[in-house]
């Protein structure tokens, strides 16, 4: 224990005496550096009028020297004993310092670090030069007057390591987004998102088919040039811009037997018309032989798929539709045909047997309690038409608690890993129901429904086009 403190001893002596020398050595060269200065200021101020000048400059260079030789002195005149430091300290950490006062200071130690940390590995610096593209959006909630086609949008960019930057080659219009212009989920916007995405304007589109041009570091199912397709929930960014930014985990590769736009037809519309079936009625697939189907609406989007579906799956299909519909229902499969706005469907209804389930699909509106009455004991009744949220009609006080629960709720997910993607009608976007839809088409056991496809500066008339109760099937935005 002696040789290994005699040999600290010297340790400390021989930095001692580095230190020394390399103090002389320092004032030398500073010592030089002032005189040069000094030599230089006589010589540059040399004239009288600048005398008062020379006096501050000289007295400032004085007061240095002095200053250094203070130091010089209490260097050279301190007894440096380590022990007697350290002994020092700890007893002015154990007097002065409480062990709250210690574990804070540890804390906001490693919390710093942390954030510096994250900060310095996911900030990145902003790129002077900036993109624009184009995009449709509403800019108040007044309805489908509010909806523009802008330009000057900024290109959106990564940050996320699992997200997708996708160019947009076609998007469908849906009733939803009619919705969305009148304020439709727009407390779960200003909720659910971050950013600019919370307020307007609102990118309209809930879902798309394009091409993936950059990936995040940590996707590993997908690569750039890629063909997707995928479907958002109604306070999500919308899909109608020419690039967008999604995370991997909403996306599916798109059918290769059509093309972007009949792709773009499918995602939403079929997610919902999937979850109205399997999880909503108590059709299940491969379940569906020998049971009676109504589908009320059967031109809108919803009910062109709904119908193939069923009969794919076995069921007797009887759809209720408008009469330029009939020759379209009639090759997807439907059995029967009730032509909608000729005929009293109550008394239409009264001829034939009564259904094992019932959807409702059509935007226009009707009693709904007169198709109830067709229905089977045991039967079900499913409407695909967007709920009213009461959210949208509260006030300041009754919404503020109800954002608070939402938080709560939210951070409960959170903590238990749950995708907040879950919240509304995105429960019913399942990528395998995506999936499943995918391959049907592949298998030419479904057929797409595009029924118009409008450029982006005509959205007015695409709008219109999709409140129009005589349309079959999809509206389309293209980008191409």
């Amino acid at each position: 224990m002696d040789e290994v403190c005699f040999h600290f001893s010297n340790q400390l002596e021989t930095l001692q005496v580095q230190a020394s020398v390399a103090v002389q050595q320092a004032q030398q060269s500073c010592m030089t550096w002032l005189v040069q200065l000094r030599e230089f200021i006589l010589q540059l101020f040399d004239e009288q009028y600048t005398q008062y000048a020379k006096d501050i400059v000289l007295r400032m260079v004085t007061s240095v020297q002095r200053s250094w030789q203070e130091v010089q002195f209490q260097f050279y005149n301190a007894q440096w004993n380590t022990v007697d430091y350290y002994r020092q300290l700890g007893t002015m950490w154990a007097n002065k310092v409480s062990r709250r006062e210690t574990m804070y200071c540890l804390t906001g130690i490693a919390i710093g670090t942390v954030i510096g940390y994250y900060i310095g590995v996911n900030w990145k610096p902003p790129s002077f030069h900036i993109h624009h593209i184009k995009a449709i959006a509403c800019h108040h909630y007044y309805g489908i007057e509010g909806v523009l086609m802008i330009d000057d949008v900024e290109m959106p960019t990564i940050k996320k390591s699992n997200d997708l930057l996708i160019q947009v080659k076609a998007a469908s219009l849906n009733v939803i987004d009619t919705k969305i212009c009148s304020g439709y989920s727009k407390i779960y916007r200003r909720l659910l998102n971050s950013g600019k995405q919370k307020q307007l304007p609102v990118t309209l589109g809930r879902d798309c088919a394009g091409v993936i041009v950059d990936i995040g570091q940590d996707v590993i199912n997908f690569d750039i040039g890629d063909e997707v397709f995928l479907a958002v929930p109604s306070w999500a960014p919308g899909t109608m811009a020419e690039y967008i930014i999604v995370p991997e985990t909403q996306v599916v590769r798109r059918p290769k037997s059509c093309n972007f736009e009949a792709s773009a037809s499918l995602p939403y519309n079929g997610c919902l018309a999937w979850d109205a079936l399997v999880n909503r009625s108590i059709i299940k697939e491969g379940n569906a032989k020998g049971k009676r189907i109504l589908i009320y609406g059967g031109n809108t989007p919803i009910g062109c798929i709904l119908t193939q579906l069923v009969k794919l799956w076995g069921g007797y299909v009887v759809t209720a539709c408008r009469i330029d519909a009939e020759p379209v229902l009639k090759a997807l499969g439907a059995d029967e045909v009730i032509i909608i706005g000729e005929i009293d469907i109550e008394k239409e209804l009264q001829l034939h047997d009564k259904y094992d389930a019932i959807f409702y699909t059509d935007s226009q509106p009707f009693q709904e309690h007169i198709l109830k009455k067709f229905l089977l004991p045991h039967g079900s009744y499913v409407s695909t038409i967007p709920e009213q949220l009461r959210s949208d009609s509260l006030g300041f006080i009754c919404g503020t608690i109800f954002a608070g629960c939402v938080r709560v709720k939210l951070l409960i997910q959170y903590m238990f890993g749950f995708n907040m993607h879950q919240w509304k009608e995105g429960a019913k976007l399942n990528v395998a129901y995506l999936r499943a839809l995918c391959e049907l088409t592949d298998a030419n056991q479904l057929q797409t429904v595009v029924d118009r496809v409008y450029a982006p500066y005509n959205i007015e008339r695409a709008l219109l086009h999709v409140l129009d109760p005589n349309s079959i099937g999809s509206t389309i935005i293209t980008f191409q």
